[in-house]
């Protein structure tokens, strides 16, 4: 999976942030190569489930946000957007579980604020690695808006917690990825045939 995963990250047309992913992908938690997309279940299609199933499900937004970049309804089909669209759907869903501790321990379901995280540990190696922060801020807006209309925690307020929100897309860039992450997590997606025995 890591090397499929690597594989789509060396598309990035712009050198030096294709050179900052390749260093990110070592530091994503490790988990993120074994877990499925959705840990009940409920919410993904069969080949986002089981081992490697978060990396089936990122690379298949990955494809979607590529193929909406191509119709120019959100953003202009450049090699620079499509570079922010391709860093903002690989990397959307990298610290899923949340964080992993000193023991190595993480959540075994969906960390509501996943979207916050992933953001700031995007926004961390790409400042870190002298990006412009212009690109910066628009791939790290798409990931904390991705999960669009869903971005209030109604479990927590059920338990007496208060509510936690993120922010809903507002810009063509978050549309676009929202939506490409909305679609691949559709229940009758299928993955692509060369992915069936990955």
């Amino acid at each position: 999976m890591k090397t499929k995963f690597i594989e789509a990250v060396k598309k990035i047309n712009d050198e030096a942030l294709r050179d900052a992913c390749l260093d990110m992908v070592e530091d994503i938690p490790f988990y993120f190569w074994l877990v499925p997309a959705s840990s009940s279940g409920k919410y993904h299609p069969e080949c986002d489930l089981g081992e490697g199933g978060l990396v089936r499900h990122s690379l298949m937004v990955t494809k979607f946000g590529q193929e909406l970049v191509t119709t120019e309804m959100f953003v202009r089909d450049e090699e620079p957007n499509r570079d922010i669209v391709r860093v903002a759907c690989l990397f959307h869903d990298c610290l899923k579980s949340g964080p992993v501790d000193e023991d190595g321990n993480y959540s075994d379901h969906t960390v509501f604020e996943h979207p916050r995280l992933a953001s700031e540990f995007v926004r961390e190696h790409l400042t870190e690695a002298g990006i412009d922060p212009l690109k910066v801020n628009l791939i790290c807006d798409c990931i904390y808006s991705h999960m669009g209309k869903w971005c209030v925690d109604v479990y927590g307020e059920k338990n007496g917690n208060p509510q936690k929100a993120l922010s809903k897309p507002r810009t063509d860039f978050e549309k676009l990825v929202h939506i490409a992450d909305y679609v691949a997590s559709r229940k009758n997606i299928q993955a692509l045939e060369d992915w069936n025995n990955v």
